[in-house]
């Protein structure tokens, strides 16, 4: 018996990363798992590390900031499993800069993905929850939501968006048993999502240089991340909602200051 026997989950940005160890840590615990991303050849990829078989995963090529792609995940999660009862939103952007050099087009795609995106899937898959009797909306959001940090001031503003409305959710929609949290990451040991940012080249001098301010000793990993995803998509959790659960190792608690770098 797994966790999530008999649920549909959808995530986003799922091609590889977080989202992609969360999918595949909900389908070994008995999801049917519903991916999406723009990346169509890479979603291909992802669906074989899920499912070897094609079992219980469907993958969708999307982008999550458009109306008609958020309708379409929705649509496919219906027509191939028949409800939906968590929805994880994964999908995110980081630019880097100070926020008096941060050209405004990069304000517009950041509250578009970060917060805007997110919001649209909620309330796109508000109706399925009801039917369902329940169900759980999981945000992955970040410790830059409520912590200033230098030179990531548009990433941290979009962040903080994302929790609000996470928060304020959860209170609309408790009545209908459905719950809506939060999960912040510290430094993730993700190379997708890094490396425009950083460049490939260059991560594991990054990483290395933010371990020490992890109290725990290390940075997060994305396994640490699906961890709290299962629990908190799980029956585990059946009574937390608007919760903001720091899984960092300590990180919020440290200095803020960025590296030299």
């Amino acid at each position: 018996m797994g966790q999530l026997d008999d649920k549909t989950a959808i995530i986003t940005g799922a091609f590889g990363g977080i989202g992609l160890e969360i999918a595949k840590r909900f389908h070994r615990e008995g999801a049917k798992v519903v991916i999406c991303d723009r990346k169509a050849e890479k979603l291909t990829q992802a669906s074989a590390q899920i499912s070897e078989s094609g079992e219980r995963i469907q993958a969708v090529e999307a982008d999550v900031t458009l109306e008609e792609d958020i309708q379409k995940v929705v649509a496919r999660a219906l027509e191939y499993f028949g409800g939906i009862n968590v929805l994880v939103n994964n999908a995110g952007v980081l630019r880097f800069g100070r926020l008096e050099d941060i050209e405004p087009v990069a304000w517009t795609t950041l509250m578009q993905t970060n917060a805007f995106a997110p919001w649209r899937f909620m309330v796109a898959v508000l109706p399925e929850l009801r039917k369902a009797g329940g169900g759980s909306i999981i945000n992955i959001s970040s410790i830059n939501g409520i912590k200033a940090f230098p030179g990531a001031g548009l990433y941290c503003a979009s962040k903080a968006a994302q929790q609000m409305l996470s928060q304020v959710m959860a209170m609309e929609v408790a009545e209908d048993n459905i719950r809506v949290n939060c999960i912040l990451p510290g430094l993730v040991e993700d190379t997708e999502f890094l490396y425009n940012e950083i460049g490939r080249e260059h991560l594991p001098e990054f990483f290395e240089s933010l371990r020490p301010l992890h109290p725990l000793g290390r940075n997060t990993k994305p396994k640490d991340i699906a961890d709290a995803a299962l629990f908190l998509a799980s029956d585990q959790s059946e009574f937390i909602s608007g919760v903001l659960l720091n899984v960092d190792g300590a990180r919020h608690l440290a200095t803020n200051r960025p590296p030299a770098a």
